[in-house]
C-alpha cells in the first residue's frame, strides 16, 4: 500500500529504516458505462493472487451488455524470466442493420477463444508477447455489402488456429487526456489451419502509432495512425477488416475506431487510416477536441492508390471525473453525408 523510511540514532551514521506497508493480493472491481451504442454496460473483475509479485494468480472479467463477454486468464510468473499465460473467452456480438449509404452490415456471431502465449518480454523500449491461438467462430447472420461479399464465406462455422506475436511501447502520463508521450504497437499472426472447412493460409499484419505533443496553453496536438494488412488468398469472412465507432474492438476485435461512423463499416483486405485530434483544455478537467481522420484501402497494395478514400471529422466535448470521462460529440464521415452526435459516460471498456 506504501512505504516510508525514518533514521535512527543521534549521530552519524544514522540507521536508515524502510518500512513497506503490504497491500491486498485479490482485486474485486466493478465498472458501469452508458453510451448511445450499447445503452448500458456494466464490468465485473475478480482478480486472485494478481498483485503477487511471483507465483500463480488468476483473472476472472465478464461484461454484461447487449454484447456480452467472459474471459478467464491463468498465470504464472517467476523472477527474470517471461511470464505464462492460459486463457479462454467467450464473445456473443449482435449488430442490428446499420445503415450507411451504400454499406449495409447486419451481422450476429459467437466466439470462443484459447490461447496460450509468453508475456513480459522486454527488449529495448518495448513489451512483447507471443504464443498460439485458437479461434472458434460461429457466424449466425450476415447481411452484407459490396465490401464484406469480397471475403471468403465459405467458413462462416470454422476452427483457426493461428500464431502470433506483438509488441507495444506506451510512456503516457494519462490514460485518458495525456498531455505528453506515445503509444505504439506492431503485431503479427499467421493463420495456418481451419478446422472442420480447409482454408488457405494467410497473414495479418497491423501497427498503430500515437504521439501526444503539448503545445502550451492548454493545447495538444496528437496525431496517429493505424494500418492492418490482410495477407493471403480468400480471407475468411470472421477476420474482415473494420472501421467505425468511439472504441476500438467493440463489436469485433479487429474494429478500428473512426470519427463521423457511431458503428461498423465493412474494409478491404489493405487499410490504413490517418488522424488528427487538436485538444484544448478549456478549464480544469474540461476538454474540447477537434478531429480529422482519414481512411483508404484496397484489395491489393497495387491498388492501394486507386480511388479518393474517405474522409470524418467531429467535435467533441468532454469533463474527466473519478468515475471516467463524460463525452459528447458531433461528428459527419462521407460515408454518411450526415452529422452524427455521440454521447458516454464512464471508464472505456
Amino acid at each position: 500500500d506504501y512505504v516510508t523510511y525514518e533514521l535512527l540514532g543521534t549521530e552519524e551514521p544514522f540507521k536508515l529504516v524502510i518500512n513497506c506497508k503490504k497491500g491486498p493480493i485479490h482485486q474485486l472491481g466493478i465498472g458501469v458505462r452508458a453510451d448511445t451504442e450499447e445503452i448500458v454496460s456494466v464490468l465485473v473483475n475478480l482478480g486472485i493472487n494478481v498483485h503477487k509479485l511471483h507465483g500463480h494468480s488468476f483473472d476472472l472479467t465478464g461484461k454484461i451488455s447487449a454484447n456480452p463477454y467472459v474471459q478467464a486468464k491463468w498465470s504464472y510468473d517467476m523472477p527474470d524470466i517471461p511470464t505464462v499465460n492460459a486463457s479462454a473467452s467467450f464473445r456473443w456480438t449482435d449488430m442490428s442493420m446499420l445503415n450507411f449509404g451504400t454499406n449495409n452490415l447486419s451481422l450476429s456471431y459467437f466466439n470462443a477463444r484459447q490461447e496460450v502465449y509468453l508475456s513480459n518480454i522486454k527488449w529495448r523500449f518495448l513489451d512483447i508477447r507471443g504464443g498460439i491461438r485458437n479461434d472458434i467462430f460461429d457466424i449466425r447472420n450476415i447481411k452484407s455489402s459490396n465490401v464484406i461479399d469480397e471475403y471468403d464465406k465459405t467458413s462462416l462455422t470454422n476452427d483457426f488456429m493461428s500464431l502470433f506475436a506483438d509488441g507495444r511501447t506506451d510512456t503516457f502520463d494519462d490514460g485518458y487526456f495525456p498531455t505528453k508521450g506515445v503509444n505504439a504497437g506492431l503485431s503479427y499472426a499467421w493463420t495456418f489451419a481451419g478446422i472442420p472447412e480447409m482454408i488457405n493460409n494467410f497473414h495479418t499484419l497491423q501497427a498503430d502509432a500515437k504521439l501526444v505533443v503539448p503545445g502550451g496553453d492548454g493545447f495538444t496536438f496528437i496525431p496517429s495512425f493505424y494500418c492492418r494488412f490482410l495477407m493471403g488468398k480468400e480471407i475468411p469472412l470472421a477476420y474482415f477488416n473494420a472501421i467505425g465507432g468511439s472504441l476500438p474492438g467493440r463489436f469485433v476485435d479487429q474494429q478500428v475506431p473512426f470519427i463521423g461512423l457511431t458503428n461498423l463499416v465493412a474494409m478491404k483486405n489493405i487499410m490504413t487510416m490517418f488522424r488528427t485530434d487538436f485538444r484544448f483544455e478549456v478549464a480544469r478537467n474540461h476538454y474540447v477536441t477537434g478531429t480529422i481522420n482519414y481512411v483508404r484501402d484496397a484489395e491489393t497494395f497495387r491498388q492501394f492508390g486507386e480511388g479518393m478514400g474517405n474522409f470524418g471529422a467531429g467535435v467533441e466535448y468532454s469533463y474527466d471525473t473519478i468515475f471516467g470521462p463524460i463525452s459528447v460529440n458531433v461528428h459527419w464521415s462521407d460515408f454518411t453525408g450526415k452529422v452524427g452526435l455521440y454521447l458516454s459516460a464512464g471508464f472505456n471498456f
